[in-house]
């Protein structure tokens, strides 16, 4: 394959891109749109807390839930440890009102920005990722009626069993764990439920069992846990927990999903036969899974959009687990927190299934480079912005005897172009002698013509891979490098625009600039015996990259400068060699 084929098969190709850009970026999960002022200004105006709010949710649990007699009033309890804050309602028998993560990283708070109870985000704010609500069913258990086509929550105050009293906060060290007992209370003060709640200083797991004593309950067809309420958005761009965030079912080691991205778009409860191990609902970077241990006949879906401050849209996933009329005990775990695969694995589920390693071939790949990269971090100990830099160092060196004999047989291909043209212009009107006496002066000069782009190929896993784990993985959250770098998991915008360019976006980042520079030094050294021809395409390519590479994470655009400036000294290196006779 000649370099002019390359070249005009690479500008077709990102035509086609420009031409498809709106679907092509909304793919990528990037959203360079102006917000619709007048739109945001009437969200504003909305507390997400009201009757106005929850009219976007299908399926409202009935305002007599069961309207059993029961002396309790809503109380709450704190649980503060090194990971996270909660707050819990005595309401469903500890119902989680609000979980902030407190964990540390170098000194400060590990996850920074997000959004308050009134929806506006803040960017010193601590990550609270419950979504405010007034049903407190966070989990709950509950049923479904078919006939009303709504749920019947358990959801009133449940007694609380214990020493400790309403408004306290409970503060565990590492290595402790705390359980709080709560009662549900019949006419004849008889217990019909007791709900047991533990929580570990440790991990992001909180232990959820019921136990179930009355059959007055049971006048259902069936008794769901449910998570009712999705989760908190923790991202400042609308579109970033849009496209990530999903309601997901675990059946028999197989995943299932919904999503909805249109905020007009309900999904109605749908119901997945089979026996179920867990259901999740998961942001971009942030989870809450029920894990049960006694394995559900059924699990439930459904979606729907609120109206939560300035966001022009904010899903919200509702996922349950149905058990059989006569069950007496449910226990379960649930997982809140960020996806991080260190937590998951400690579930002993294949939660990890849930995140974005791309398709069959790319998963193993992925997989491995996060592996490294968070050895990389933890092992040495080094910022995340050093890892990456490190990180091209390793991949150059791997990559590097392919990126030599593409670049070889490249130069190879050039020096035989003068007598490629004779040939061509010597047997213009006989196509099938043209192809033997070029594939003849191939064999002559030991040169493959798919020298060049073969290697290249066979780096396309990795470099896809690459791409998929640096814009999804939460370690570079909130993860600052030096000077204006300060996110490695988003653009590093120095000012913006009072105007939004097509594919470029309104903000200005330095570093899709500095990577352009890189690469149009590696493009000259390789052109250098470039037909004149086709370098226009080359400059086009270069500043199309630039314009793409704008709105993508910093984190990214790092590691692609540091592996251009290497692999520019890479090919001076092999050139001058070359070039030695």
């Amino acid at each position: 394959m000649t370099d002019t084929i390359r070249y005009i098969i690479a500008g077709a190709l990102i035509l086609l891109i420009i031409v498809l850009q709106p679907v092509y970026m909304k793919w990528l999960g990037y959203d360079t749109s102006q917000p619709d002022l007048e739109q945001t200004s009437q969200a504003q105006t909305i507390n997400p807390a009201t009757e106005e709010t929850k009219k976007y949710i299908p399926a409202i649990p009935s305002q007599e839930d069961f309207s059993l007699p029961n002396d309790a009033l809503e109380t709450f309890i704190t649980i503060s440890t090194p990971l996270y804050t909660t707050t819990l309602s005595n309401r469903s028998g500890g119902s989680i009102e609000d979980y902030t993560l407190t964990g540390e990283n170098s000194g400060k708070l590990k996850y920074l920005g997000g959004y308050d109870k009134n929806g506006f985000f803040q960017s010193d704010l601590p990550v609270s990722i419950v979504l405010p609500s007034v049903d407190h069913c966070n989990p709950c258990l509950g049923h479904y009626d078919d006939v009303d086509d709504q749920y019947h929550f358990i959801n009133q105050p449940f007694m609380l069993a214990s020493n400790y009293i309403e408004n306290d906060t409970i503060y565990l060290n590492p290595g402790e764990s705390f359980e709080l007992r709560y009662s549900l209370k019949g006419p004849n003060g008889s217990v019909l439920i007791d709900k047991f709640v533990s929580f570990s200083a440790d991990e992001y797991i909180s232990q959820h069992r019921f136990e179930i004593n009355d059959d007055e309950l049971i006048y259902s067809n069936n008794l769901e846990l449910i998570w009712y309420g999705g989760l908190r958005p923790t991202e400042e761009k609308d579109n970033e927990d849009v496209e990530y965030g999903s309601g997901i079912i675990g059946q028999a080691g197989e995943i299932e999903d919904i999503q909805t991205k249109d905020p007009d778009e309900e999904i109605s409860r749908s119901v997945y036969n089979g026996q179920t191990e867990w259901v999740a609902v998961r942001t971009k970077y942030f989870m809450s899974a029920l894990i049960v241990e006694n394995p559900g006949k059924y699990a439930v879906l459904s979606a729907g959009n609120v109206a939560f401050g300035g966001r022009k849209q904010t899903p919200v996933y509702h996922a349950g687990i149905g058990y059989p009329l006569d069950i007496k005990y449910i226990s379960s775990k649930l997982y809140l927190g960020p996806l991080d695969v260190d937590h998951l694995i400690k579930t002993g589920t294949n939660l990890d299934a849930t995140m974005n390693w791309g398709f069959t071939l790319i998963r193993p790949i992925s997989k491995g480079i996060l592996w490294v990269l968070k050895f990389m971090h933890n092992a040495l100990r080094l910022n995340y912005g050093l890892v990456l830099l490190l990180f091209a160092l390793i991949i150059r060196l791997i990559t590097g005897p392919l990126t030599k004999k593409s670049y070889e047989s490249s130069q190879n291909m050039q020096k035989l172009q003068p007598q490629i043209k004779k040939l061509q212009a010597k047997y213009k009107k006989d196509p099938q002698r043209l192809n033997r006496e070029t594939m003849g002066l191939y064999k002559k000069h030991k040169v493959n013509p798919l020298g060049g782009c073969l290697p290249i190929m066979l780096q396309m896993p990795l470099l896809w891979a690459l791409f998929i784990v640096f814009r999804t993985t939460i370690e570079f959250r909130g993860a600052s490098f030096v000077f204006w770098i300060s996110d490695l998991s988003q653009p590093d915008v120095i000012f913006n625009l009072p105007f939004s360019i097509p594919i470029y976006g309104s903000g200005v980042a330095v570093l899709p600039l500095l990577m352009g520079a890189t690469l149009m030094l590696t493009m000259r050294m390789s052109s250098a015996t470039m037909d004149k021809s086709q370098k226009p395409v080359m400059y086009f390519m270069n500043g199309f990259f630039i314009l793409l590479f704008n709105t993508f994470p910093s984190g990214l655009n790092l590691y692609y400068t540091a592996y251009n400036v290497l692999s520019y000294f890479q090919q001076r290196s092999i050139k001058r060699k070359l070039a030695v006779p």
